[in-house]
């Protein structure tokens, strides 16, 4: 794995930090992406990346990601789409601002990152996209409607472009988690506790058993994964 290209949306901390600080353990040449330039730098620790930062809803800056990823390293071996927003609201509260933000930020923007770098990805004949879904994507939660449409979107898209692209040596995978202790889930599940939550640590693992399965003959389209205080099989 090293000296393969990796672009990571939401690098600034939580999930997206630490899948970086995997991957540079690894030797990945790492893109990070984010809206804050110094939260960004934090997870790169002054180690050598590309440190892209700007808004992922603006279709120029992902586009622009793309561009100044191949022309710095010549080539892009994997996507993992981690960035994302989510609302706790009662439904008819909701504005269409908030609700164009969070299927912007969580579903137009990782089809974007995906359409731009496919063709890179495809010719590595090894390519690979992990996108960052959520358990949301199979259930509805009230007060999550947006959240949960967007994660449904989310693995929809995956799994067609998983079905298109696999012959073409592009791999599509999607990770499923329950509640992960980040900022984003103290606002999106306010009612959880800390206790027995996923660690963004975890999800991390989780992608780099994906990337270590790519010399397998088996493949996992999907992980789920649950609180260990859940109870298994709900």
């Amino acid at each position: 794995m090293k000296n393969k290209v990796c672009i990571i949306t939401g690098a600034g901390g939580g999930i997206g930090s630490a899948i970086a600080e995997a991957l540079f353990g690894l030797g990945y040449k790492l893109v990070l992406m984010g809206r804050n330039e110094e939260k960004i730098k934090k997870t790169a620790k002054d180690r050598d990346c590309l440190i892209l930062a700007g808004d992922i809803c603006d279709d120029e800056y992902v586009r622009s990601v793309v561009a100044k990823t191949v022309e710095t390293y010549g080539s892009i071996d994997l996507v993992i789409n981690n960035a994302g927003v989510a609302q706790s609201q009662e439904f008819c509260d909701i504005t269409m601002e908030e609700y164009d933000k969070i299927m912007n930020t969580n579903v137009r923007a990782p089809f974007l990152l995906c359409k731009e770098a496919l063709p890179y990805l495809e010719k590595t004949g090894c390519g690979t996209v992990i996108n960052i879904a959520s358990v949301t994507a199979h259930k509805g939660y009230a007060l999550q409607s947006v959240y949960a449409a967007s994660k449904h979107a989310l693995l929809g898209f995956t799994k067609a472009l998983s079905k298109e692209y696999y012959k073409r040596g592009v791999r599509a995978h999607v990770i499923s988690p329950g509640g992960v202790f980040t900022d984003m889930v103290k606002i999106s599940r306010p009612d959880l506790s800390s206790e027995g939550m996923i660690l963004a640590e975890d999800i991390a693992e989780t992608v780099l058993y994906l990337l270590k399965m790519r010399n397998c003959a088996c493949v996992a389209d999907e992980i789920e994964l649950h609180r260990e205080t859940k109870e298994p099989f709900m």
